[in-house]
Protein backbone atom coordinates (compact mmCIF):
# COMPACT_ATOMS: atom_id res chain seq x y z
CA UNK A 1 0.00 0.00 0.00
CA UNK A 2 1.64 3.15 -1.03
CA UNK A 3 1.13 6.75 0.26
CA UNK A 4 -1.52 7.69 -2.91
CA UNK A 5 -3.68 4.52 -1.78
CA UNK A 6 -3.62 5.02 1.65
CA UNK A 7 -5.02 8.64 1.45
CA UNK A 8 -7.23 7.80 -1.27
CA UNK A 9 -8.66 5.13 1.09
CA UNK A 10 -8.72 7.38 4.02
CA UNK A 11 -10.71 9.62 2.23
CA UNK A 12 -12.90 7.24 0.99
CA UNK A 13 -13.63 6.18 4.84
CA UNK A 14 -13.97 10.29 5.96
CA UNK A 15 -11.39 10.15 8.34
CA UNK A 16 -8.63 13.01 9.19
CA UNK A 17 -4.89 11.80 9.33
CA UNK A 18 -4.99 12.76 13.04
CA UNK A 19 -7.66 9.91 13.29
CA UNK A 20 -6.32 7.02 11.09
CA UNK A 21 -3.43 7.85 13.04
CA UNK A 22 -5.68 7.13 16.23
CA UNK A 23 -6.88 3.87 14.95
CA UNK A 24 -2.74 2.51 13.93
CA UNK A 25 -1.51 3.70 17.20
CA UNK A 26 0.27 6.94 15.53
CA UNK A 27 0.65 10.10 15.02
CA UNK A 28 -1.17 12.82 12.23
CA UNK A 29 2.83 13.90 11.59
CA UNK A 30 3.49 9.80 10.56
CA UNK A 31 0.39 9.40 8.34
CA UNK A 32 1.46 12.91 6.63
CA UNK A 33 4.79 11.28 6.25
CA UNK A 34 3.23 7.77 4.74
CA UNK A 35 0.81 9.57 2.24
CA UNK A 36 4.64 11.58 1.35
CA UNK A 37 5.80 7.99 0.27
CA UNK A 38 7.86 7.55 3.64
CA UNK A 39 9.16 4.03 4.80
CA UNK A 40 5.84 2.47 6.37
CA UNK A 41 6.97 -0.40 8.76
CA UNK A 42 6.02 -4.08 8.71
CA UNK A 43 3.62 -3.94 11.90
CA UNK A 44 2.50 -0.34 10.21
CA UNK A 45 1.80 -2.03 7.42
CA UNK A 46 0.00 -4.58 8.25
CA UNK A 47 -2.76 -2.50 10.70
CA UNK A 48 -3.20 -0.36 7.61
CA UNK A 49 -4.25 -2.73 5.40
CA UNK A 50 -6.59 -4.28 8.03
CA UNK A 51 -8.20 -0.93 9.15
CA UNK A 52 -8.36 0.10 5.22
CA UNK A 53 -9.48 -3.38 3.32
CA UNK A 54 -12.68 -2.71 0.90
CA UNK A 55 -14.75 -5.08 3.94
CA UNK A 56 -12.94 -3.31 6.81
CA UNK A 57 -14.30 -4.43 10.21
CA UNK A 58 -13.31 -1.55 12.01
CA UNK A 59 -15.29 1.19 9.39
CA UNK A 60 -17.74 1.63 6.56
CA UNK A 61 -17.13 3.50 3.67
CA UNK A 62 -18.91 7.02 3.49
CA UNK A 63 -20.35 9.54 0.97
CA UNK A 64 -18.92 13.05 1.48
CA UNK A 65 -22.13 14.04 2.56
CA UNK A 66 -21.92 11.62 5.96
CA UNK A 67 -18.56 11.42 7.01
CA UNK A 68 -17.56 8.79 10.10
CA UNK A 69 -16.16 10.14 12.73
CA UNK A 70 -14.18 8.44 15.43
CA UNK A 71 -15.57 9.16 19.12
CA UNK A 72 -13.14 10.42 21.44
CA UNK A 73 -10.80 7.65 22.65
CA UNK A 74 -10.45 6.34 25.97
CA UNK A 75 -7.59 5.20 27.98
CA UNK A 76 -7.65 3.02 30.60
CA UNK A 77 -5.11 3.46 33.82
CA UNK A 78 -2.41 1.29 32.79
CA UNK A 79 -2.11 3.20 29.33
CA UNK A 80 -4.22 0.82 26.99
CA UNK A 81 -6.20 2.86 24.26
CA UNK A 82 -9.71 2.15 23.21
CA UNK A 83 -10.88 3.62 19.92
CA UNK A 84 -14.54 3.62 19.47
CA UNK A 85 -15.75 2.70 16.08
CA UNK A 86 -18.63 3.08 14.28
CA UNK A 87 -20.04 -0.23 14.24
CA UNK A 88 -19.89 -0.13 18.47
CA UNK A 89 -16.82 -2.44 18.45
CA UNK A 90 -13.40 -0.45 20.28
CA UNK A 91 -10.11 -1.01 18.78
CA UNK A 92 -7.63 -1.39 21.99
CA UNK A 93 -4.15 -0.91 21.12
CA UNK A 94 -1.48 -2.63 23.56
CA UNK A 95 2.41 -1.96 22.94
CA UNK A 96 4.26 -4.71 21.08
CA UNK A 97 7.56 -6.49 22.55
CA UNK A 98 9.48 -7.17 19.49
CA UNK A 99 12.41 -9.66 20.35
CA UNK A 100 15.02 -6.72 20.68
CA UNK A 101 13.12 -5.21 23.90
CA UNK A 102 11.84 -8.77 25.62
CA UNK A 103 14.46 -9.63 27.78
CA UNK A 104 14.20 -6.31 29.51
CA UNK A 105 11.02 -6.17 29.37
CA UNK A 106 9.80 -6.25 32.80
CA UNK A 107 11.97 -3.41 34.38
CA UNK A 108 10.56 -1.14 32.04
CA UNK A 109 7.19 -1.78 30.88
CA UNK A 110 5.45 0.12 33.76
CA UNK A 111 7.79 3.47 32.37
CA UNK A 112 5.04 5.68 30.25
CA UNK A 113 7.97 6.70 28.23
CA UNK A 114 9.38 3.85 27.42
CA UNK A 115 6.01 2.28 26.36
CA UNK A 116 5.37 5.23 23.81
CA UNK A 117 8.48 4.75 22.02
CA UNK A 118 7.44 0.96 21.64
CA UNK A 119 5.48 -0.50 18.04
CA UNK A 120 1.56 -0.78 18.80
CA UNK A 121 -1.01 -4.07 18.29
CA UNK A 122 -4.48 -3.66 18.04
CA UNK A 123 -7.31 -6.25 18.38
CA UNK A 124 -10.94 -5.80 18.39
CA UNK A 125 -12.67 -5.74 21.41
CA UNK A 126 -16.86 -4.90 22.51
CA UNK A 127 -15.54 -2.79 25.49
CA UNK A 128 -12.89 -0.75 27.06
CA UNK A 129 -11.84 -2.79 30.09
CA UNK A 130 -9.13 -2.47 32.91
CA UNK A 131 -6.00 -4.64 33.38
CA UNK A 132 -2.98 -4.51 31.74
CA UNK A 133 -2.30 -5.53 28.19
CA UNK A 134 0.93 -6.52 26.13
CA UNK A 135 1.45 -8.04 23.15
CA UNK A 136 4.37 -10.26 22.54
CA UNK A 137 5.98 -11.13 19.41
CA UNK A 138 6.68 -15.00 19.00
CA UNK A 139 10.20 -16.49 18.61
CA UNK A 140 10.60 -20.18 18.33
CA UNK A 141 8.91 -23.29 17.53
CA UNK A 142 7.68 -25.03 20.80
CA UNK A 143 4.14 -24.05 19.74
CA UNK A 144 4.56 -24.81 16.39
CA UNK A 145 2.98 -28.66 16.07
CA UNK A 146 2.06 -27.88 12.21
CA UNK A 147 -2.01 -27.80 13.05
CA UNK A 148 -4.44 -25.12 13.08
CA UNK A 149 -3.66 -24.54 16.67
CA UNK A 150 -0.45 -23.55 15.80
CA UNK A 151 1.50 -20.38 17.27
CA UNK A 152 4.01 -20.39 14.82
CA UNK A 153 7.12 -17.97 14.82
CA UNK A 154 6.69 -13.84 14.40
CA UNK A 155 2.99 -14.65 14.98
CA UNK A 156 1.57 -11.93 17.26
CA UNK A 157 -0.17 -12.52 21.24
CA UNK A 158 -2.25 -10.41 22.89
CA UNK A 159 -2.14 -10.87 26.53
CA UNK A 160 -3.71 -9.49 29.82
CA UNK A 161 -0.94 -9.82 33.06
CA UNK A 162 -2.35 -11.59 35.77
CA UNK A 163 -1.28 -9.84 38.88
CA UNK A 164 0.51 -11.84 41.70
CA UNK A 165 -2.46 -11.62 44.37
CA UNK A 166 -4.25 -14.02 41.74
CA UNK A 167 -1.71 -16.81 41.44
CA UNK A 168 -2.90 -18.27 44.92
CA UNK A 169 -6.07 -18.37 42.85
CA UNK A 170 -6.65 -22.00 40.79
CA UNK A 171 -5.70 -20.44 37.52
CA UNK A 172 -8.29 -20.44 34.43
CA UNK A 173 -5.90 -22.01 32.72
CA UNK A 174 -8.90 -23.92 30.67
CA UNK A 175 -10.35 -20.75 29.77
CA UNK A 176 -7.15 -19.43 28.77
CA UNK A 177 -5.00 -22.40 28.09
CA UNK A 178 -1.87 -20.15 26.51
CA UNK A 179 0.37 -17.80 28.63
CA UNK A 180 3.77 -15.80 28.43
CA UNK A 181 6.21 -16.43 31.34
CA UNK A 182 8.39 -14.48 33.05
CA UNK A 183 10.76 -16.89 34.98
CA UNK A 184 13.80 -16.18 37.51
CA UNK A 185 16.30 -18.32 35.57
CA UNK A 186 15.16 -17.15 32.21
CA UNK A 187 15.59 -13.56 30.96
CA UNK A 188 13.62 -14.14 27.86
CA UNK A 189 9.93 -15.04 28.07
CA UNK A 190 8.15 -18.66 27.58
CA UNK A 191 5.22 -18.77 25.87
CA UNK A 192 3.28 -22.53 26.67
CA UNK A 193 0.50 -24.07 27.42
CA UNK A 194 -0.38 -24.49 31.06
CA UNK A 195 -2.28 -27.88 31.77
CA UNK A 196 -2.17 -28.23 35.62
CA UNK A 197 -1.98 -25.91 38.17
CA UNK A 198 -1.42 -27.76 42.30
CA UNK A 199 -2.63 -24.64 44.25
CA UNK A 200 -1.46 -26.40 47.60
CA UNK A 201 1.92 -26.83 46.20
CA UNK A 202 2.25 -23.81 44.12
CA UNK A 203 3.36 -25.29 40.68
CA UNK A 204 2.26 -25.50 37.44
CA UNK A 205 3.06 -27.84 34.74
CA UNK A 206 3.88 -26.26 31.42
CA UNK A 207 3.30 -28.26 27.75
CA UNK A 208 4.36 -27.62 24.28
CA UNK A 209 2.06 -28.12 21.15
CA UNK A 210 5.49 -28.86 19.17
CA UNK A 211 6.10 -32.99 20.52
CA UNK A 212 9.79 -33.07 19.36
CA UNK A 213 11.68 -34.56 22.39
CA UNK A 214 13.51 -31.38 23.28
CA UNK A 215 10.36 -30.02 23.99
CA UNK A 216 8.98 -31.97 27.01
CA UNK A 217 6.52 -31.23 29.99
CA UNK A 218 8.38 -29.35 32.68
CA UNK A 219 6.78 -28.05 36.01
CA UNK A 220 7.44 -24.19 37.54
CA UNK A 221 7.00 -23.20 40.83
CA UNK A 222 5.02 -19.97 41.52
CA UNK A 223 7.98 -18.83 43.53
CA UNK A 224 9.94 -18.87 39.99
CA UNK A 225 7.95 -16.95 38.44
CA UNK A 226 8.07 -13.25 38.06
CA UNK A 227 5.12 -12.28 35.64
CA UNK A 228 2.40 -14.26 34.06
CA UNK A 229 0.29 -13.12 30.75
CA UNK A 230 -2.63 -14.85 29.91
CA UNK A 231 -2.91 -14.80 26.45
CA UNK A 232 -6.49 -13.35 24.99
CA UNK A 233 -5.66 -13.91 21.10
CA UNK A 234 -3.43 -14.77 19.12
CA UNK A 235 -2.43 -13.34 15.37
CA UNK A 236 -1.08 -16.17 13.23
CA UNK A 237 1.25 -15.64 10.55
CA UNK A 238 1.10 -17.59 7.40
CA UNK A 239 4.58 -19.64 7.32
CA UNK A 240 4.50 -22.77 9.16
CA UNK A 241 8.12 -22.85 10.36
CA UNK A 242 7.28 -21.02 12.89
CA UNK A 243 8.54 -18.67 22.46
CA UNK A 244 10.87 -20.96 23.78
Amino acid sequence: MDGLEIKQKREQFGLTQKELGDLIGSSRETIINYEKGKPIPKSKSEILHKVLAPESPYLKPVSQEHLVKVSEDFENKNGNKFIELPNGQYYMLMPLAEFNIQAGFLSTYQDADFLMDLSQHGILVDKPVQGRYVAFRVNGDSMDDGSSNAITRNSVVSTRELQRHHWKDKLRFRDFPYWVIYTTQNKMPLLKEIIHHDVEDGTIVCHSLNDSPEFTDFTLHMNDIQALFYVIDVNRTVSKKSFY
